[in-house]
């Protein structure tokens, strides 16, 4: 095969040749660009991917080292029973502002809440569940610098 394309080559005139040439340095430099481009970037995506995993674990290990208040010191929230009720009173005892409630199927609710603190958002969690509903699905996304997050949760009636 190298014979083949040896002779190939040698059997073209010189201004081919040249030409050839030239062209086999130009792919292989855009060839080597277009690969460093590639590589670049997903060094830089794994920077990020790797920054956002240590951000995380220091905040897992910050609120680990943060001594609890204890289980039973939270006092249950007033409320009319209904998940919207539960859901609201246990929002303001945490300090959470929900800025969309809405229903979730039969007996369940949505609830959004405005950036707050991630531990309130975590109590708030805590305190639904120990008050007898069941929290189906959560989000919790880092709405800026520190703690500060933006919850949607869906909860509903009893135990799932």
């Amino acid at each position: 095969m190298m014979r083949a394309a040896s002779s190939w080559f040698a059997s073209r005139a010189p201004r081919e040749q040249l030409l050839l040439q030239i062209g086999a340095v130009v792919a292989l430099l855009a060839a080597l660009w277009f690969g460093w481009q590639a590589a670049n970037s997903y060094r830089t995506g794994a920077a990020a991917d790797l920054a956002s995993a240590m951000q995380l674990r220091d905040d897992v290990a910050r609120l680990r080292a943060t001594p609890t208040t204890g289980a039973g010191q939270v006092t249950p929230a007033a409320s009319d029973g209904t998940p919207r009720g539960a859901a609201s009173a246990i929002a303001t005892q945490f300090g959470l502002s929900p800025s969309r409630i809405e229903p979730d199927g039969p007996s369940g609710i949505r609830i959004s809440f405005e950036p707050a603190s991630a531990r309130s958002v975590y109590g708030w969690i805590d305190a639904v569940e120990r008050a007898g509903f069941s929290v189906n699905r959560i989000t919790i996304v880092r709405a800026g610098e520190g703690d500060l997050v933006q919850g949607d949760a869906s909860l509903s009636a009893g135990r799932t």
